[in-house]
């Protein structure tokens, strides 16, 4: 079994076993559960899918599974989500006004402007980076690298749901009541605040995990093929900035998102 599969593995089955013992809706909890249940299921059934498909169809399927595993994960953390925490929310607003006020940026003037816009076009790689990243790989003829790839992908971004039910927080955009008013870019604007409700839960995760993984993603592609990796790197930093300009998250859940990827990376290698 890869070791990309046995994160999956232990993040699903982690989470499953979770729901069982918090305190949840009823609906949350069975929710958490069947999300559980089919990420550990498919992950099973593509790491046995050699014995039942040719090997090359079997490679592909388990390349490209974490595609649709990714999103469960999210959702399944989202499942824990409740309520906002006061004093951290409140702790979370105080650092993101002390670090504006420091370095003297008006994120509202900035989203009326030109920059504001493009910033609000970087933000809707944060869907897409993920299987373009490995198309990358893919057409970079380093396919082989998947394992590795999904592994520090997986182990950046899995620690920002893990941390969910524990730190629960509203985004910045939620709280100060940021629409489509506050942008210049009103139809992209719209259209990332559609994608946003419908897509994810609408809680905060700090880290941010679409930070994280798009981080992860420029760096081992910068690792294996750097000038497929300097795109990446220029997208990654294009979400991060579309997150704090956007009001998608706060600066510290930016920061920290680069932090822990930058970890992971090092550490496997």
């Amino acid at each position: 079994m890869r070791t990309s599969e046995l994160v999956n593995l232990a993040y699903f089955f982690l989470f499953a076993s979770l729901a069982l013992m918090w305190a949840l809706p009823p609906r949350s909890r069975i929710k958490a559960v069947w999300i559980g249940g089919a990420g550990v299921g498919l992950t099973v059934v593509a790491s046995a899918a050699a014995q039942w498909l040719m090997p090359y169809a079997a490679n592909v399927l388990r390349d490209w599974l974490p595609v649709l595993l990714m999103p469960l994960a999210y959702w399944q953390s989202g499942c824990f989500f409740q309520n906002a925490n006061p004093q951290l929310q409140a702790a979370f607003e105080d650092s993101e006004r002390r670090i504006l006020k420091s370095l003297r940026v008006d994120l509202a003037h900035l989203g009326h402007t030109w920059v504001g816009g493009l910033l609000e076009l970087a933000y809707v790689f944060c869907y897409p980076v993920v299987p373009l990243g490995l198309t990358a790989l893919y057409l970079s003829g380093f396919r082989n690298a998947a394992d590795y790839y999904w592994t520090v992908v997986l182990l950046s971004a899995y620690p920002c749901y893990v941390l969910l039910p524990f730190i629960q927080l509203l985004p910045p955009r939620l709280v100060d009541g940021t629409d489509v008013s506050t942008n210049r870019s009103l139809y992209l604007r719209r259209f990332n605040l559609w994608l946003v409700r419908r897509v994810t839960h609408e809680a905060n995760t700090f880290p941010s995990g679409h930070v994280a993984a798009s981080a992860a993603i420029a760096l081992v592609l910068l690792r294996l093929t750097p000038p497929v990796g300097i795109v990446f790197a220029f997208i990654a930093v294009g979400i991060a900035a579309g997150c704090i300009v956007g009001r998608y998250h706060y600066i510290i859940d930016v920061v920290a998102a680069f932090v822990l990827a930058a970890m992971v990376f090092g550490i496997v290698g």
